[in-house]
């Protein structure tokens, strides 16, 4: 399914837009009246402008400029910077990661730092009028469908940022008592949200009935999976809440087995194991790929952006590079962790690292003369006196103007095009959004973490994902031993994972990468402590006979073992993580004072 806005509403939209301009600020509103007369909520055209607005929010895509993220800091669209925000990748500027880099401060101004509510406002001001409109109530409902699906994501993500938040169900003014209202307890807020996307569910059309590039009963049933699998575990590791995760990881299953037995959808293939999964990424577009549910379509003139020229290797603005925490997790190609795997052959250069592994390694990490070194892309570079390292990805002192800050280049959504590359707001590959390896990737989990799972469930989820790699099957009777990962575990979350429960995160991690899931997980695991792991701000082994020019102490810093450590100077003692205080963000100090019901986030 895809997402493009539908143009013959640019010129509505633009009005719309002046009238109903937001403000972020808590206690500030959207002039909402204004709109309000006999002409408007009448007729369907009335709730298709006013539901288009909250596309652009809500299905983001690509980005065209370096916004700041706020309040998580990064750079750019949260696909793929936000696991900049994460231990799998880490930025050249450790403040672009102020929260687990230990230099965030708690914003001052109300309604900032994430603490705002304006587009909860509006979309409750849909869902008290739509109803007005003269129209069949199927066709109102399929709109009110997608509103409850947009209030979704947006407490989703507002619950993810602070725990507990106040619930409005209504749109409130200036003069509103709720809006000293404390937070609303998290059995009631998620319950809350649990029955807005059940009833978004229950009103969407379903694929392929749906009016062109608008949400879907699908769309729905993949985001209701993501929230209760979020909600079951955070529950679960999370004792300190008192809440018991089995009624969301149940409806985790539900959701996600509703999905697959949609039979609508199926993992993308070629059979080209060397090369599907890099190539999935990078399609032209997405109208009959089975795999992608949700997907952000560009239009040359109508709308472009320009992701692959901030991405990485064009703008010195956002460079980053994937960690050794990361690279360490992917199996070797006989299907053992690199700690058992008599296959691993070391870590002394990125050859022989990269070398036996799983395939979607060097499909997610530049090696060596691959993607970045396409001969096209350095003539290019070449010609703009950009002097690329034609036999190793560039560091810092190796001639090139963008290095990677830890070697590891991500090349997972990298598109050899010229014309691409140089678009600087004029590029057209499309996005993909939810894809059908997520759905998966929840059913087994939830599966696991429930105690339910048989290998059919496996063979079902995590199999089909590592058939498209080329990797051997996860067996229940043969699960794989890594004393090194689970030693990892005990040291700095203070828990040991169930074998199953280990290799269905690892295959999250690796089939997730660079799609902004990681710090979440982090989160919902009461895993962020693997955020402090030495190996999360490492980059791999500096090699000094393939970087003569490269000077140790200078251009670059490593740790005592040789590994390049782009935070040498900035963390000296590297990472420190807080319990529970860096798992929830503060509310801006305004706020806090403007309203005395709200009580700041624990630690801060």
């Amino acid at each position: 399914m895809r997402f493009i806005l539908n143009y013959r509403y640019i010129a509505a939209l633009l009005a719309f837009f002046l009238f109903s301009g937001c403000d972020d600020s808590f206690m500030e509103r959207y002039p909402l009246d204004s709109i309000v007369d006999q002409n408007f909520w009448a007729s369907e055209s009335d709730l298709k402008l006013y539901a288009n607005r909250f596309y652009p929010t809500y299905i983001e895509g690509f980005d065209n400029a370096l916004t700041i993220r706020t309040p998580y800091g990064y750079e750019g669209s949260p696909i793929p910077y936000g696991d900049l925000h994460s231990d799998n990748a880490l930025p050249e500027n450790v403040n672009r990661a102020p929260m687990i880099n230990g230099v965030y401060v708690i914003p001052n101004a109300a309604g900032s730092g994430g603490w705002n509510w304006g587009n909860v406002r509006a979309l409750n001001y849909f869902l008290v009028n739509y109803n007005r409109a003269n129209i069949a109530q199927n066709i109102k409902n399929s709109y009110a469908g997608e509103i409850l699906f947009f209030k979704t994501m947006e407490y989703f993500d507002k619950i993810k940022l602070f725990g507990e938040v106040p619930w409005y169900s209504k749109p409130l003014e200036t003069t509103s008592p709720e809006l000293y209202d404390s937070r609303t307890p998290r059995a009631v807020l998620m319950d809350s949200v649990l029955t807005s996307i059940n009833k978004a569910i229950s009103w969407l059309p379903e694929k392929g009935k749906e009016a062109n590039g608008r949400i879907t009963k699908e769309m729905a049933l993949l985001l209701k999976a993501r929230v209760c699998l979020y909600e079951g575990t955070f529950r679960k590791y999370h004792t300190e809440v008192g809440l018991s995760g089995q009624k969301f990881l149940e409806e985790a299953v539900s959701a996600s087995q509703a999905l697959m037995n949609s039979g609508k959808f199926n993992i993308w293939t070629t059979g080209d194991t060397n090369n599907d999964y890099h190539n999935l990424f990078i399609q032209n577009d997405y109208k009959t790929n089975p795999e992608v549910i949700l997907w952000k379509e560009y239009s040359n003139g109508l709308l472009m952006h320009g992701f692959l020229r901030y991405f990485l290797w064009n703008q010195g603005e956002n460079v980053a590079g994937f960690s050794k925490s990361l690279v360490e997790e992917y199996l070797c190609s006989d299907g053992l962790p690199i700690s058992a795997s008599p296959l691993y052959m070391g870590d002394d250069s990125l050859q022989s690292e990269m070398k036996n592994r799983d395939p979607r390694l060097r499909q997610t990490v530049c090696y060596p003369g691959q993607y970045a070194l396409d001969p096209k892309m350095i003539g290019s570079f070449m010609a703009r006196g950009k002097g690329y390292n034609k036999l190793m990805p560039g560091i810092r002192g190796s001639g090139e103007e963008y290095p990677s800050p830890t070697g590891y280049w991500p090349v997972k959504f990298w598109k050899n095009d010229q014309v691409e590359a140089n678009a600087l707001q004029t590029g057209t590959m499309p996005c993909p959004i939810f894809r059908y390896a997520e759905a998966l990737l929840i059913q087994a989990e939830a599966h696991a973490e429930l105690g339910t799972c048989t290998q059919g469930i496996l063979d079902q989820t995590i199999n089909k994902l590592r058939k498209r790699a080329g990797m051997p099957d996860l067996n229940l009777t043969k699960l794989p031993q890594d004393p090194k990962l689970d030693a990892r575990y005990a040291q700095y979350c203070g828990y040991v994972p169930a074998a199953l429960i280990r290799e269905i995160r690892r295959e999250r991690r690796v089939e997730l990468a660079w799609e902004n899931f990681r710090w979440d997980d982090l989160v919902r695991w009461k895993a962020g402590k693997l955020l402090t792991v030495p190996e999360a701000i490492l980059g791999m082994k500096f090699n000094q006979f393939q970087y003569p020019s490269v000077v140790v102490g200078k251009d670059v810093f490593l740790d005592s073992r040789g590994y390049l450590a782009p935070y040498k100077n900035a963390l000296p003692s590297g990472r420190r993580f807080e319990e529970p205080k860096q798992y929830y963000y503060p509310l801006p100090t305004e706020d806090v004072v403007i309203n005395s019901s709200l009580k700041q986030s624990a630690g801060w």
